[in-house]
């Protein structure tokens, strides 16, 4: 599904708001449909919470305000979960007991070949 020119999208949110939301809506459904079956409840769900936040606010710009706060919680949550993945994986390794490599010289080395 491809999105139409911005022209396009202007003339209709100035001219035919409700085929905007419409062809929004399409696109959304195909975004969902289009993604693997395992993540579809999920973004179906995302989906629901932007959509009442959409009809909760009082204003498109407030809409778009709230949603991108959502957006920046949820890039933060994810970021810190990131990071103490990371965290936990350096502890692990500093912890990990040492192996009993034995470091060698060259020419031992070259000795045993």
């Amino acid at each position: 599904m491809e999105l139409p020119h911005f022209d396009e999208l202007l003339e209709m949110a100035k001219q035919r708001p409700e085929a905007l939301e419409a062809l929004r809506e399409e696109m959304v459904e195909y975004i969902i449909t289009s993604a693997r079956t395992d993540c579809q409840r999920k973004l179906r769900g995302l989906q629901f919470k932007v959509d009442m936040t959409r009809a909760r606010a009082k204003t498109p710009l407030a809409a778009c305000i709230k949603i991108s706060q959502l957006m920046h919680e949820s890039l933060a949550e994810l970021r810190y979960c990131l990071n103490e993945r990371y965290d936990f994986a350096l502890a692990e390794a500093e912890t990990a007991p040492v192996s009993n490599a034995e470091v060698i010289s060259l020419e031992d080395y070259r000795s045993r070949a």
